[in-house]
C-alpha cells in the first residue's frame, strides 16, 4: 500500500486548488511520513529532521512551509488521531496518522491539504470508516487526557497544579495552539523598543509590543527570520516573552559578577549582558563545550563582550574544581535548569512523545517517561545545590524551568530550602514586577499560554543571608 502511495502521480493524488497549494510538491505527504518514521526510531525533534529533509529534497520556501504545517498538525493532534485509529481497529503508524490528518477533514488548519476523495477511497478505504464513526475528531467517548494531548508522565503533575478539570482543560488547550513569534530588543544596540518596532513595521510586518516584557516585540504570523529588520545585525533576537520575563528577574547590574548556569547557546546570557550594559563579568556555564561554542556568533552579532565561557562537570557525583574555586563569589546566579519542557509544547508539540521515547517505533513508552522524569528531578536538585554555592552572602539566585509540573518547580525549591545547603536561603519575590507573582500564595512566578500568552515558565527568586 505504501509503495502505491509513494508512486501515485500528482494528477491522481491532487491537492486543493488554493494558490498556496498549487506550489506544493507531491512528495509532501511522503516526506511527512518519512520524517515521523525517522523520529520514531531515532527519537529526534521533527524540526531537525525537517531541515535535513528539506535540504535533501531541495524544497522551496512554500514546500518547506507546507511540510512544516502538516507535521505540526499531525503532532498537535496525535493522541486524538491515535484514539480514532484504534477505535477503527487500525495500527497507529506514521502513515496512518498522516493519511487520517489529510483525508478526514478533522483538522481545520490543513483542510486545504486534503487529498482527492477518489484517491483516498481507492488507496485507503479505511479512512471512510474513521469518518463514519464521527465527522469530528473529538467524541464523547474520548477521555479528557486524550483530548488534552497529555502523556501519562505529565498528567498527574498538571492535574495537581491546575486543580479543577475546567482550569486544566483551559491551560492544556492553550498548549495545543501555535505560538506567536516573539523578539527581544537588544538594548546594547537599540535603546528603545519603539525604534526597532517602527523599523519592523516599515518593512510591512504586523508587529506589536509584547504585553508584559518592556523589551519584547510580537509578530503573530510566521515569517522568514532573515527578512525581519534588525535580526541579522543583532538589534533583535528571537526569544519568547516568557523567557524574557524570567531572565529579567536576574536584574543584573553593571560591574557585577554573574553566572548563567546551564546556559546552552546563551539566549538568556545575551539578555543578562544587556542588563549589565556589557560591564562586569558574566560567566556562561554548561556541561557541553560545543553548545557554549555555538553561542559565540550570537554574542558577536549582539555586540556582547563581557562573557566568559566555562565548561562545568556533568557528573554530579564528582566535585567541580572550577565551581569550588568560585564558591561564594557571584552577585547573581541564574539556574536555567534542564526540564521536561512541558511549557514549550506550543512550539514543540512532538516533545510530548519524543521526550518519553518509543519502544517499537509506534507506541509511546509512557513508563520510560516516568522513569526519565524521576531521574531529571534528582538532577535538577543537584544542579540547584551546586549552583547555589556560587552565590556570595546577600546574593540572588533565580531558578527557572520551562515546565509547569510542580515536582520540577515549587517542590524543588521546597526540597532545597529544607536541606543543609538551603538553610541560608529564603524565597524573596520582587515587590514590583511586570507580571504578578501569584503561584503558591505569591511566592513564585508561573507563566502559562492561557493566562499570559507566553510559553509555560516557572521562576523562583531566592536571596542568601548576609552572613
Amino acid at each position: 500500500m505504501r509503495i502505491l502511495f509513494y508512486l501515485l502521480p500528482l494528477q491522481a493524488m491532487s491537492l486543493s486548488k488554493n494558490p498556496f497549494q498549487e506550489t506544493l510538491s507531491h512528495n509532501i505527504a511522503q516526506s511527512a511520513i518519512s520524517i515521523l518514521e525517522e523520529q520514531n526510531f531515532r527519537n529526534i525533534p521533527f524540526d531537525a529532521a525537517l531541515r535535513r529533509r528539506a535540504k535533501q529534497k531541495q524544497m522551496d520556501q512554500e514546500e518547506h512551509r507546507g511540510l512544516q504545517e502538516l507535521l505540526l498538525a499531525v503532532t498537535r493532534h496525535q493522541y486524538r488521531i491515535d484514539w480514532r485509529l484504534k477505535k477503527a481497529g487500525l495500527d497507529c503508524t506514521p502513515e496512518n496518522r498522516v493519511i487520517t490528518a489529510l483525508g478526514t477533514g478533522f483538522i481545520p488548519s490543513i483542510k486545504d491539504f486534503n487529498l482527492d476523495d477518489d484517491s483516498i477511497a481507492v488507496l485507503y478505504p479505511w479512512v471512510q470508516e474513521v469518518v463514519n464513526f464521527s465527522p469530528i475528531l473529538e467524541v464523547d467517548e474520548m477521555g479528557l487526557q486524550t483530548r488534552l494531548e497529555c502523556p501519562d508522565w505529565a498528567w498527574c503533575g498538571l492535574s495537581n497544579v491546575f486543580s479543577s478539570n475546567n482550569e486544566l482543560a483551559i491551560q492544556a488547550r492553550a498548549l495545543q495552539e501555535p505560538a506567536p513569534l516573539d523578539l527581544r530588543v537588544n538594548t546594547l544596540k537599540c535603546k528603545t523598543r519603539d525604534t526597532a518596532l517602527n523599523e519592523i513595521r516599515k518593512a510591512g510586518f504586523d508587529a506589536m509590543p509584547t504585553p508584559w516584557s518592556p523589551i519584547g516585540i510580537r509578530l503573530n504570523q510566521r515569517v522568514p527570520l532573515g527578512k525581519i529588520p534588525g535580526l541579522l545585525t543583532g538589534v533583535v533576537e528571537p526569544q519568547d516573552e516568557g523567557s524574557q520575563l524570567v531572565t529579567a528577574l536576574v536584574d543584573a547590574k553593571p560591574g557585577e559578577k554573574v553566572a548563567d548556569y546551564c546556559a546552552g547557546t546563551g539566549g538568556k546570557t545575551l539578555q543578562i549582558s544587556a542588563q549589565m550594559e556589557n560591564k562586569g563579568r558574566l560567566f556562561s556555564l554548561d556541561v557541553d563545550a560545543n553548545r557554549l561554542e555555538r553561542g559565540k556568533p550570537r554574542c558577536s552579532k549582539a555586540g556582547v563582550s563581557n562573557i566568559q565561557r566555562q565548561t562545568v562537570q556533568a557528573d554530579m557525583t564528582r566535585k567541580d574544581k572550577w565551581c569550588k574555586r568560585q564558591k561564594r563569589t557571584f552577585d547573581r546566579v541564574l539556574v536555567d535548569a534542564p526540564c521536561s519542557g512541558v511549557g514549550s509544547w506550543r512550539r514543540k508539540p512532538d516533545a510530548r512523545r519524543t521526550w518519553s521515547g518509543s519502544t517499537d517505533g509506534n507506541k509511546i513508552d509512557e513508563q520510560n517517561g516516568k522513569i526519565r522524569l524521576e531521574s531529571l528531578l534528582q538532577l535538577q536538585q543537584q544542579i540547584l545545590r551546586r549552583a547555589s554555592r556560587l552565590a556570595k552572602p546577600g546574593g540572588r539566585l533565580v531558578y527557572v524551568t520551562c515546565s509547569l509540573l510542580p515536582e520540577e518547580n515549587e517542590q524543588q525549591i521546597q526540597q532545597f530550602l529544607g536541606c543543609d545547603e538551603g538553610a541560608s536561603w529564603k524565597v524573596d519575590p520582587p515587590s514590583d514586577f511586570y507580571v504578578p507573582f501569584e503561584a503558591c500564595d505569591g511566592r513564585f512566578l508561573r507563566l502559562t499560554p492561557a493566562q499570559h500568552n507566553t510559553d509555560g515558565f516557572f521562576a523562583a527568586v531566592l536571596s542568601r543571608d548576609q552572613t
